[in-house]
């Protein structure tokens, strides 16, 4: 009789351990439904020339070039490259048959190489972030392109994508970020933060960037105040917002934290939104977080 209790006991406290896991890997999950119809449209458009490209092959790529078309109106174009940045299909045609493996927007980001990188995933898509200009336009804006391996008739592999100017910042992309900073962190140690601080990087886009706490609400690293212990700070309506954060990684492992803070160059604070996720790392328990400004 009590070998019976206790393996009941053992079943019933396995299954609460398991209802725990599951919950913790539906709230750290990667993935997350897009807030935005414009970027879900952009996505189905880059969907829909994958399909094009598997259907037809290289044929699909004079179709590209139509101007007002589906797939190339005012701003938007989809684009075609190879796994070698080779150009196949470009609203520029000057660029087509060029090789862009080098290119890079204007704070050096090697977005193509990111593109590139993105494919290769699980997911065989992804998000990047970079700086581009506008046609007619001379000085650079936040461009938001999102590519999809696609693999043609013939069995070659190529790179379609499209992307956005200025587009409404995502709570999902403020997810990959944090989880590929993570990523890094977990495989590189503490010496991954160099490249979380570059501007080169993939880590700062716009007013975004990756920040870590310590387990003490030490920022181990931000663009502006690194070093500084915010454990006791409160945003303008009192909140301790760093120990919310600090909280939630402890609770269930990641999440997202409200508060208020000054955008750049501001005085007066906004809302903004930040997703944290805990990570051990040497024997230390860290936070990587990213905020997105919801106004």
């Amino acid at each position: 009789m009590k070998k019976q209790k206790i393996s009941t006991l053992f079943i019933i406290s396995f299954s609460i351990l398991i209802s725990i896991l599951l919950v913790s890997a539906i709230l750290c999950a990667d993935g997350s439904e897009f807030q935005y119809k414009e970027t879900e449209k952009l996505v189905e458009l880059v969907n829909d020339a994958v399909l094009l490209i598997e259907e037809k092959g290289e044929d699909a790529f004079a179709e590209f070039a139509v101007q007002d078309s589906k797939w190339r109106h005012d701003d938007k174009y989809i684009f075609v490259i190879d796994p070698d940045a080779m150009v196949y299909a470009h609203a520029s045609t000057a660029l087509v048959g060029t090789n862009v493996m080098e290119l890079t927007d204007v704070n050096g980001k090697p977005f193509i190489k990111w593109f590139i990188i993105e494919v290769a995933s699980d997911e065989s898509n992804g998000w990047s972030h970079y700086l581009w200009n506008i046609p007619g336009q001379e000085e650079p804006t936040w461009k938001s392109t999102y590519v999809q391996s696609a693999i043609a008739p013939s069995g070659k592999k190529y790179i379609t994508g499209c992307g956005l100017y200025d587009m409404k910042m995502e709570r999902a992309f403020i997810i990959d970020q944090v989880n590929e900073a993570a990523e890094i962190i977990n495989a590189e140690g503490i010496a991954a933060f160099e490249e979380l601080r570059d501007p080169k990087s993939e880590y700062i886009f716009n007013n975004n960037y990756v920040f870590v706490l310590d387990d003490e609400g030490m920022l181990l690293v931000h663009p502006e105040i690194e070093g500084t212990n915010l454990y006791d700070t409160q945003d303008v309506n009192g909140k301790y917002f760093i120990r919310d954060m600090l909280e939630v990684g402890r609770e269930n492992g990641c999440g997202w934290v409200d508060y208020w803070w000054n955008k750049p160059g501001e005085d007066e604070a906004s809302a903004k939104s930040s997703y944290v996720k805990q990570i051990a790392v040497d024997g230390d328990i860290l936070v990587v977080g990213v905020g997105v400004y919801l106004e």
